[in-house]
């Protein structure tokens, strides 16, 4: 095993994140902190990310530091100008592929230092994979792999998002302890990543009968069906809908807390499911056309279902049935 301690300063350096990326990488986040944590880690962008103002309170004690918007691979020119922030890192661990900066990346390491990238082929680091490493499909698993290079061991999942104390506090309002919460998100951005919403409804009222609460997850676009699957689940519950304990608008991380009540969900390949998985919500995740090998949420506990395993790509494969049986397996 590597001597961790070695890594005094890390530098992690992104392209950037909005909205999305940002809450996907999250476990990496987690697992970052869980491998070194003694070290300063500071988050290091060209462009801007959510980690420096939208979900800002979520890296508290995960990154000491966010650096976005900063001039290292913004333009081909960085490579030679003065660095913009304080180098000298001990390790460098580049998330991104793009050659020209990852050189202008490297230039963060301090002599002696290590930088961990895996652009062409990790023919710029300083660590590289054993002979026949197959690059994985999933990009969090790619950014695991470079932490074990690193610390000659697998990072572990073993640390708490820090939710912030407010949003924990109203979750609990809404959904006190008691009874067996189950959520249920049934949208996604795609029409075709969406399982039947009667199927949703079907699974929920089970749920109901074996003396659990639904909770749906509901998001703008879904709320229209929110009548339609009150008539159809009478106990089901809407805390997002909730705005006069929550406000207007949209928040990533009250998905979380309220993910944080839940002892498991159902949800379709969609942003709700990463959410949740941040929150350690344990998981029955259905996919269609795309692949849970490439997109599944990095979390504790989960089961992915895939339609090609039940004899075609589409999501409307996937049976009442398979679903029922693995959301009962997840909360045994």
């Amino acid at each position: 095993m590597a001597d961790v301690g070695r890594y005094r300063r890390i530098a992690v350096y992104s392209g950037g994140e909005i909205i999305g990326d940002g809450v996907y990488k999250l476990p990496f986040l987690r697992a970052l902190r869980s491998a070194f944590p003694d070290a300063e880690i500071d988050w290091v962008c060209p462009g801007p990310t959510v980690y420096a103002d939208r979900i800002a309170p979520l890296t508290a004690g995960l990154l000491d530091h966010v650096h976005a918007n900063v001039a290292v691979g913004q333009h081909k020119s960085d490579l030679f100008l003065p660095l913009p922030i304080e180098g000298g890192y001990d390790l460098v661990i580049d998330t991104q592929q793009v050659v020209w900066r990852s050189l202008c990346a490297r230039r963060l390491k301090a002599r002696g230092g290590i930088f961990l990238s895996g652009a062409a082929r990790f023919w710029l680091s300083g660590i590289r994979p054993q002979r026949g490493y197959v690059r994985p499909r999933h990009i969090l698993t790619r950014f695991f792999d470079m932490i074990e290079m690193a610390t000659g061991s697998r990072p572990a999942l073993d640390r708490a998002l820090p939710l912030p104390a407010d949003l924990l506090d109203k979750a609990r309002q809404q959904l006190p302890d008691g009874p067996a919460y189950i959520g249920f998100a049934p949208g996604a951005g795609e029409a075709r990543k969406r399982w039947p919403l009667e199927r949703f409804i079907e699974i929920a009222r089970q749920q109901a009968d074996r003396g659990r609460v639904p909770v749906f997850i509901l998001g703008p676009v879904e709320a229209a069906e929110l009548p339609a699957i009150r008539a159809a689940v009478p106990t089901a519950l809407f805390p997002e809908q909730d705005t006069d304990l929550w406000g207007e608008g949209f928040n990533p991380m009250r998905s979380m807390a309220i993910g944080t009540r839940l002892a498991g969900a159902l949800s379709n390949d969609s942003g709700v499911s990463h959410m949740l998985a941040a929150a350690d919500t344990p998981l029955v995740v259905l996919y269609g056309h795309t692949s849970a090998e490439k997109f599944g949420p990095v979390t504790r506990r989960s089961i992915f279902l895939q339609a090609s395993d039940y004899g075609a790509p589409v999501i409307e494969t996937i049976p009442v049935e398979a679903v029922d049986e693995a959301l009962e397996k997840l909360l045994a």
